[in-house]
């Protein structure tokens, strides 16, 4: 379950922990330049409470946010300093988007291409990340959050072209944010549900035949996140949904985003059992 939108005194309140230990649903905890000081013992706290938890570093949006090319020498440091304050978690996330200000204005339809790394700029960031999760990887399980155009892509040009270098990474699990609201809800009508479902299928079955045994998906949205006006489920049942056709298509490792609109929007066992 990734958890983006709560703050660390509601992440280790007790009904939280014993609700996700009682499912077995793994937290994968956003932790922001801010929270670096704390994120040891809320770490400890919820591993007590036989939480497994994986940590997700973010950088400030200033800084891009998500690891990237431009954003490499911060984002390797900053992973370093949660790992240093958090020696117990249990994963490291590795979020590989363009920075947030290129995905806000693709987003809202001014795409640019004018902060396309070189190709050397390129090389020497994937190397950079290659020996980092070697490095990570040593004590911890190691897992990236991947967009989902990348699925589709022969060699490396996509991830070029984002500056996000991934497949070279030797990370556990390429986890792909096939997130049906937003397929269909930023398509602006083209997409209908029935549709959405059927672009998971092909981004599962892509992964699958991209990523082998290492293919995972990220499900979602229940509720908004670093955007704040992302497009969410409707219901419960589009989340069963989704499961059963990523399921289908040959993946069972799935992340759910996220846990703070799972409990705004209630009731958070109806869309625990949905996902497991």
């Amino acid at each position: 379950m990734w958890c983006e939108t709560l703050s660390f005194d509601e992440v280790v309140a007790p009904a939280v922990a014993t609700l996700l230990a009682r499912y077995r649903v793994d937290l994968l905890l956003a932790v922001r330049p801010w929270q670096l000081d704390d994120v040891g013992a809320v770490v400890a706290r919820l591993r007590d409470a036989g939480v497994f938890v994986g940590v997700w570093p973010m950088l400030a949006d200033a800084d891009g946010r998500w690891a990237s090319v431009q954003s490499c020498a911060r984002f390797v440091a900053f992973a370093d300093a949660v790992l240093a304050r958090a020696p117990g978690a249990d994963e490291l996330i590795l979020d590989l988007e363009p920075p947030l200000r290129r995905m806000t204005g693709w987003k809202t339809g001014r795409p640019t291409f004018r902060q396309t790394p070189s190709p050397r700029a390129y090389a020497a960031a994937r190397a950079a990340y290659v020996a980092a999760v070697t490095r990570w990887r040593a004590e911890r399980r190691v897992t990236s959050a991947l967009v989902p155009v990348l699925v589709a892509e022969r060699g490396q040009w996509m991830q070029r072209v984002l500056g996000t270098p991934a497949t070279d990474l030797p990370v556990d699990r390429h986890s792909v944010m096939a997130y049906t609201s937003l397929f269909e809800g930023w398509s602006r009508g083209l997409v209908t549900r029935r549709r959405a479902e059927a672009l998971l299928g092909v981004c599962a079955r892509l992964a699958r035949r991209r990523f082998g045994d290492q293919a995972a998906l990220s499900l979602g949205t229940i509720g908004t996140g670093a955007f704040g006006d992302e497009p969410c489920y409707r219901d419960v049942a589009e989340l069963r949904r989704d499961v059963e056709v990523a399921v289908a298509a040959g993946v069972d490792e799935l992340s759910l985003f996220d846990l703070g609109g799972m409990l705004r929007r209630g009731p958070a066992e109806a869309w625990l059992d949905a996902l497991t």
